[in-house]
């Protein structure tokens, strides 16, 4: 293999490359938009929908207890003073959830957007000079064919 062929292999391998690290950039800026979009809309709307759902369950449990007090079944107050608890408790994790998701979505630009400026800066490295390199490798290597072969052109 003389040291045209082994530029041209190379060549060959850089296009590969670039068209590998551009499929793959691409889709980690797509999921850094999607990760967003989920943050703000559909995680905050379903923890939104869990939590209303919830209250009104709430809600129901103390008009039940309302009415075993009303009715001094002290058995009956027991087990729905637990449903009580029982459900605040599942009340106050949402209310974590939602607490977590709303501080995710405020430190999102210094924490994954720092991130992704890294890609786009890869990304406009790839771009242009990756590509600037690809086009100065073929006409090297049509130069060394030229030059290796002056009658044949």
């Amino acid at each position: 293999m003389t040291n045209v062929e082994s530029l041209e292999r190379f060549r060959s391998s850089l296009v590969i490359f670039v068209e590998k690290i551009s499929v793959v950039l691409d889709e980690v800026s797509e999921e850094v938009k999607r990760t967003r979009v989920w943050l703000q809309s559909e995680q905050r709307m379903k923890l939104d929908h869990v939590m209303k759902r919830k209250q009104k369950e709430l809600d129901m449990i103390q008009q039940e207890l309302f009415t075993a007090r009303m009715s001094n079944l002290a058995n009956v107050k027991t087990g729905h003073k637990m449903k009580l608890n029982n459900k605040r408790r599942e009340m106050r994790e949402v209310e974590g959830k939602i607490r977590a998701v709303t501080t995710w979505l405020r430190n999102y630009d210094s924490t994954v957007e720092t991130e992704a400026r890294k890609v786009d800066k890869l990304r406009h490295f790839i771009d242009t000079d990756m590509i600037r390199a690809l086009h100065f490798l073929a006409e090297a290597v049509k130069n060394l064919h030229a030059y290796s072969n002056p009658g044949q052109s």
